[in-house]
């Protein structure tokens, strides 16, 4: 069982939390370094080739390795499979990957033992992308989210929960007995079919603004002051079907979330790559936190739609079946810091056919920190986030291989680490590829990569029932470069 089983495990404990919830935490704190398509189809392992404008968000020393000034564009189509129970959803999009431009600037009576050049570089990496759409079935299910709300709901109808058990009291779906207790509309025995639709689109992209050197072709130096502009929205739609031989006259309801989540962080790198030998490159680079000012809407709608009384049970021709609806929104903001990563490199240089590189990266996810804010006290939360996670790291490993002068092939692989404490694997592989043509001053890069990963849901806060979702995401990726 994964991160949902877990999170309602959480959620019995301490309360269910809406906003600023654990499972953000860790979606805002993953990135992936694969900005251009040569980063991308070599794993993302740049830490001690540099010479890449991914480079400068991975360890910025990397900047001080161009020699000439350079612009890079790179756009990306990503295409994203959601299967469950046969069903399958697609979603697309376009982004773009990279657009940066460094300058490189030499002295014309550099010495031989000296600074040997000084780069500035600013542009653009994407780090994340958020977009996915899928669909989850549970047919035929004896239990329901009216049981949940009404085991919830307690007092008066006017401080019940606004955003569930409110709802689910104005549009019907729980009344009071004559003893003042709540109890569902659903009668002993009914079954219902329960499906959950999930959409999700968002980004995480960074600007970045770098400097870097180079000291005797040996040492290395650079830094990045990195803005990251953060956007997610979630869409999840909960509905429930009456089966035929329910003795119940609710025909169906529809209990739907939408999240809004967008703001700014600040964050700064610092590295440096040091050449061993001609052939062997060793770097390091350490991330402080991104520190995050985040605006955040919350709401919540529940409808439902309920046969008319009739003696048969029937509607009439002409008669409309009864419809009701509510609505709960909030809006919130709140500080959120992602934890320190220390990246350490080495690259081995065949000669000028082939290079083999390897990232290590450490992060711990536990350190991850919601801020006191308008959206009150967040401790409980915090303490979630100590208890869910765990420090891990991730393995990025990339070759390539010069067929001639012109053209190069390339491929990649990572390891992304288990972020969970306990029996939650939430760990994956990303697999690339691609080649390079270049041509005087300018280069054209082409990368495919591919990872898949399962999530386990519970369709409800208190559901048993555990409902599976294969995720496998493509992405291709194309780098228009050029070199002055």
């Amino acid at each position: 069982m994964k991160r949902y089983t877990f999170l309602l495990i959480l959620s019995l404990i301490a309360g269910t939390s809406y906003s600023q919830s654990v499972d953000n935490a860790l979606k805002y704190s993953r990135q992936e370094f694969s900005g251009t398509a040569r980063s991308t189809a070599m794993g993302g392992a740049f830490g001690a080739l540099g010479g890449d404008f991914s480079s400068l968000s991975i360890n910025p020393a990397g900047i001080g390795v161009y020699r000439s000034s350079e612009f890079t564009f790179t756009p990306s189509i990503e295409y994203t499979e959601s299967k469950n129970s046969g069903f399958s959803e697609d979603k697309y999009s376009f982004t773009i990957g990279n657009i940066g431009y460094v300058a490189s600037f030499i002295p014309r009576m550099a010495p031989e033992k000296g600074w040997q050049n000084f780069n500035f570089g600013v542009g653009y990496n994407r780090i994340a992308n958020f977009n996915r759409e899928g669909y989850l079935f549970n047919l035929n299910s004896e239990t329901s989210l009216l049981d949940e709300w009404a085991g919830l709901a307690s007092g008066s109808p006017d401080n019940l929960y606004s955003f569930e058990e409110k709802l689910a009291y104005d549009t019907y779906l729980i009344n009071q007995d004559d003893d003042l207790n709540y109890q569902s509309v659903l009668s002993g025995g009914d079954r219902m079919d329960q499906q959950k639709r999930i959409d999700e689109k968002g980004y995480i992209g960074e600007y970045v603004l770098s400097f870097g050197a180079n000291y005797g072709h040996k040492l290395y130096l650079g830094a990045t002051l990195g803005i990251q502009d953060l956007y997610h929205k979630t869409t999840t739609s909960y509905s429930e079907f009456s089966l035929v031989d329910n003795i119940t006259s609710l025909n169906e309801f529809t209990f739907s979330e939408y999240m809004t989540t967008s703001g700014v962080g600040v964050n700064f790198k610092f590295g440096a790559i040091y050449k061993v030998t001609n052939q062997l490159r060793v770097g390091a680079a350490i991330h402080t936190p991104t520190f995050y000012n985040l605006d955040e809407t919350y709401d919540t709608s529940v409808s439902s739609e309920f046969e008319p009384t009739i003696p048969d049970g029937f509607p009439e021709d002409g008669e409309a079946y009864h419809s009701y609806n509510s609505e709960f929104v909030s809006r919130t903001n709140y500080d959120f810091e992602t934890p320190f990563r220390t990246i350490l490199s080495a690259a081995y240089l065949f000669g000028k056919k082939g290079i083999l590189s390897v990232d290590y990266e450490m992060i711990d996810y536990s350190n991850s920190e919601f801020s006191d804010s308008d959206a009150g006290n967040m401790m409980l939360e915090n303490q979630d986030i100590s208890n869910s996670y765990q420090s891990t790291s991730n393995l990025r490993i990339g070759a390539e291989y010069r067929l001639t002068p012109h053209l190069s092939l390339r491929g990649g692989f990572a390891k992304i680490g288990d972020p969970y404490k306990s029996f939650i694997d939430e760990g994956y592989n990303i697999y690339s590829g691609g080649f390079g043509i270049k041509q005087n001053n300018f280069f054209f890069d082409m990368a495919y990569q591919y990872k898949e990963y399962d999530e386990d849901f519970v369709l409800y806060s208190g559901s048993n029932d555990i409902v599976s979702l294969n995720n496998t995401n493509h992405q291709v990726r194309m780098t228009f470069g050029f070199k002055f």
